[in-house]
């Protein structure tokens, strides 16, 4: 059987949220596991200098 070693990065997509959401739903309902929200901080234009 012929394997890869190396992941087909050229065919991968990123997770979209609302799959991200519905994996942590599911992982929450099969092991009781829930997740801390994680909130992100924008910076103003300002704040780059």
């Amino acid at each position: 059987m012929n394997k890869k070693t190396e992941f087909p990065f050229n065919k991968a997509r990123r997770v979209t949220i609302e799959e991200n959401k519905k994996f942590r739903q599911a992982i929450y309902e099969q092991f009781g596991i829930k997740f801390r929200e994680q909130k992100t901080i924008k910076q103003d234009e300002d704040d780059k200098k």
